[in-house]
């Protein structure tokens, strides 16, 4: 029987992949707490069991902690913050991601005009939207 979920690009199954690692590293730190690896993973597309499935792997396979230094550790943050967003904005889609950085006032109306415009939205149609999100504030 074929597959009918959505097909995923390279680049997408590239981050994916790094991210689960480095959220596996972070349960490995005991950064993160068993509820919310489950809860990352739900965050990216897994299934709430596979999520579970992959979090006892990790649990069983964790021994001893490596340590870090804390540039290292910036990084590995950083690069988690900016996987997320990469993934959340792929899985959700641009307007959706858009509107949640409107309304969180991180840009402006000009700013997110702009932006719609550039993801394949007609002038009119991106300022009724950003139009419709203003009066949703």
């Amino acid at each position: 029987m074929p597959d009918k979920g959505n097909a995923m690009s390279q680049t997408y199954y590239e981050k994916q992949g790094k991210i689960i690692k480095l959220y596996q590293e972070a349960f490995g730190r005991n950064e993160m707490t068993a509820k919310e690896a489950v809860v990352a993973l739900r965050m990216i597309g897994f299934s709430e069991t596979m999520a579970a499935r992959h979090v006892n792997e990790w649990a069983a396979q964790f021994g001893e902690q490596v340590p870090e230094t804390e540039k290292e550790k910036k990084r590995r943050l950083k690069e988690k913050a900016s996987l997320e967003k990469y993934l959340l904005r792929m899985k959700l889609g641009n307007k959706y991601y858009l509107r949640l950085k409107y309304r969180q006032n991180e840009l402006s109306k000009e700013e997110t005009v702009k932006k719609l415009i550039r993801s394949g939205c007609k002038e009119d149609v991106a300022k009724s939207l950003v139009d419709d999100w203003e009066a949703e504030k």
